[in-house]
């Protein structure tokens, strides 16, 4: 299904209601509770309301039948200790629903990152999911987000309380004045439901104008851009932190920031106070049934006092559930609405939470074997990114023996990242199959499957915890270990200047933490994999920010600690992989050239030889 774009769009009444039913069960599941909370203190609410109104008609009654005080003061003790009682309740249980709240809207939140952890990761590559958590993000951008949908539900719910008190407590006025009302009281009702009527629709159709800017479709790319240039956020990215101002500070780039921001917003001036004055329009005739209703009321109950039929009590309570019926009457008329588009914004992020994985997920366990035997086998695989026309891999075919360590080089976009991307089963090929021990990788638990492999991408990640952390990627580690593998990584020197050693925080982001420098920090990642223990070690270019002796001492250093392990090592830089056993010359998604260095430089007419002729006035020999 197409994700919706268009949130203006009319919708038939029973999707608004499924939308409603998806996102009140998903906050229903994260906690079971918080919609019985919410009932009991619209209820409390409404019971205090009445209970107070019907003390005031009691004890009106009581003195205008020349009754003393003293005779009503222990009914009004007792209704006044229970509104006590319940205004008590109340603050009880807000307090209580903000606490539980905070809780929903954090879980609610990390819905879609809990999503994003556990889906293909094909899946999160695929411009598709890109654009559906843009659209996830700019749905929630206007409108608070989940915040919404508690906002009107606990008004629709308070309302309804209100509403049944009304019409159950002014029950018996209400048949008195049907039964001898005159005309005149009578038109002043009609008057009042057309007004109320008018000014809900009238309401609505401002609101709905509003919504088509802030929530409609662009309709040119132009608008589209102008539409994002609403902060300095656009610029950043979704969060800003101390990292990314240094390049507009030092490249003077306030005008470029200007530009896409208070200048593509200018240009928006025409639209931005058409949509101010449809927001005002929607307040107006959204308020006006409120003034209506609060005249005609007080118009009937003056009518009714002159005529003498109802007792100064009963006229006092006519009045209070007349104007709260068509009070609750009109806000019920707004919020329904409100709940529904509010369901709608998080129709984007409940879509995207039903994406269905693709990926076969196979039931057989992985064999656990202490001497690491485990051989893997290409066979004639080829494979394309999503929505990619030309294929990254083609026909590649090749084992890797147990222990070996494997150099693969080439240009840049050649398939050698690609190849470690199957390799760990981060994506399926579309052709071919690779083997574990002559079995199909797709077979095995993929977790387990996934424990096999230690690896260090180009594009790593180092978070903001403490260094231990960082190698060990959990709170509960090994200190002696996590410090051996930095030592081995040749952060060893870096760390006795850190003088909390391993619980040193990398960064500035939650506490006065260290910054790495781009060396430094790929000698952590390379710690990392080192942590592991994994029989398949794999490098892509983690040191392509080091130079290239750093790189190739780091590279024998890490190929003596991985000992009897099968290592794969992906470098642009030649003389860093000569110490393998083999290479492996990758272009253009295919596997060209096999063999050592030595067998490889002889044959001059052969890629290897190209490149390596092409850096050997970079190389010194050692």
């Amino acid at each position: 299904m197409e994700m919706e774009t268009d949130l203006t769009s009319k919708l038939p009444l029973r999707e608004h209601i499924k939308n409603i039913r998806k996102v009140l069960r998903i906050v229903r599941d994260l906690d079971k509770t918080f919609f019985l909370h919410t009932g009991l203190k619209a209820l409390l609410d409404a019971v205090g309301l009445y209970a107070g109104l019907l003390l005031s008609v009691y004890i009106l009654d009581r003195l205008a039948a020349g009754e003393e005080f003293r005779s009503s003061f222990s009914v009004a003790a007792l209704t006044c200790l229970l509104l006590f009682g319940l205004r008590l309740g109340n603050g009880i249980l807000h307090n209580r629903l903000d606490v539980r709240w905070e809780i929903v809207y954090r879980r609610w939140d990390s819905l879609t990152e809990e999503k994003i952890l556990q889906m293909d990761y094909a899946k999160i590559d695929d411009p598709k999911t890109r654009k559906m958590r843009e659209r996830i993000w700019q749905d929630n951008n206007w409108g608070a987000g989940i915040n919404t949908i508690r906002w009107y539900m606990e008004g629709v719910m308070s309302g309804l309380f209100r509403l049944a008190g009304a019409l159950v407590v002014g029950a018996p006025v209400f048949l008195h004045m049907i039964r001898g009302g005159s005309m005149v009281i009578l038109l002043t009702l009609l008057v009042m439901a057309v007004a109320m009527a008018a000014g809900s629709a009238l309401g609505t159709l401002y609101e709905k104008r509003l919504q088509q800017f802030m929530m409609g479709k662009p309709e040119t790319e132009e608008e589209r851009i102008q539409n994002a240039a609403l902060t300095w956020g656009v610029i950043f990215g979704y969060d800003y932190n101390y990292r990314k101002g240094k390049d507009f500070r030092l490249y003077h780039g306030y005008n470029l920031l200007r530009y896409w921001t208070l200048e593509k917003e200018f240009r928006r001036r025409p639209k931005v106070r058409e949509a101010s004055f449809n927001s005002g329009k929607s307040n107006f005739w959204g308020s006006f049934p409120a003034g209506i209703m609060e005249c005609g009321s007080y118009l009937i109950v003056a009518l009714l006092a002159l005529g003498g039929t109802l007792t100064v009590g009963s006229v006092i309570r006519f009045a209070g559930c007349l104007r709260n019926i068509f009070s609750e009457l009109s806000e019920l008329a707004f919020k329904l609405p409100q709940l529904a588009l509010g369901a709608r914004r998080q129709a984007s992020t409940l879509e995207f939470l039903d994406i269905a994985d693709e990926m076969h997920r196979g039931k057989l366990p992985l064999e656990k074997r202490n001497d690491n035997l485990y051989r893997i086998q290409f066979r004639d695989v080829s494979f394309k990114y999503p929505n990619a026309e030309q294929y990254a891999l083609r026909h590649f075919s090749m084992e890797l023996k147990v222990g070996e360590k494997l150099a693969i080089v080439g240009m840049n976009g050649s398939g050698k990242t690609t190849m470690i991307k199957l390799l760990c089963r981060l994506y399926d090929p579309q052709e071919g199959e690779i083997l574990l021990n002559g079995v199909d990788i797709r077979k095995f638990r993929h977790e387990e499957y996934s424990r096999l492999f230690s690896v260090v991408f180009q594009d790593y990640q180092l978070f903001s915890f403490p260094l231990g952390e960082n190698v060990a990627v959990s709170e509960d580690y090994d200190e002696t270990k996590v410090k051996k593998c930095l030592e081995g990584a040749g952060m060893g020197a870096r760390l006795a200047e850190m003088e909390q050693g391993i619980h040193t925080y990398l960064y500035k982001d939650y506490e006065e933490g260290v910054e790495l420098s781009g060396g430094e920090a790929q000698k952590v990642a390379i710690a990392r994999s080192i942590y592991k223990t994994a029989p398949f070690v794999l490098l892509d270019e983690p040191t392509a920010a080091l130079d290239p002796l750093a790189e190739y001492e780091i590279y024998k250093r890490f190929d003596e600690i991985v000992e009897d392990k099968t290592a794969i090592y992906i470098s642009h830089r030649l003389s860093s992989c000569r110490f393998c056993d083999k290479i492996a010359v990758f272009h253009e998604g295919r596997l060209i050239q096999q063999g050592t260095h030595e067998e490889l430089v002889e044959d001059r007419a052969g890629k290897y030889y190209e490149m390596w002729n092409a850096q050997a006035q970079y190389y010194v020999e050692a």
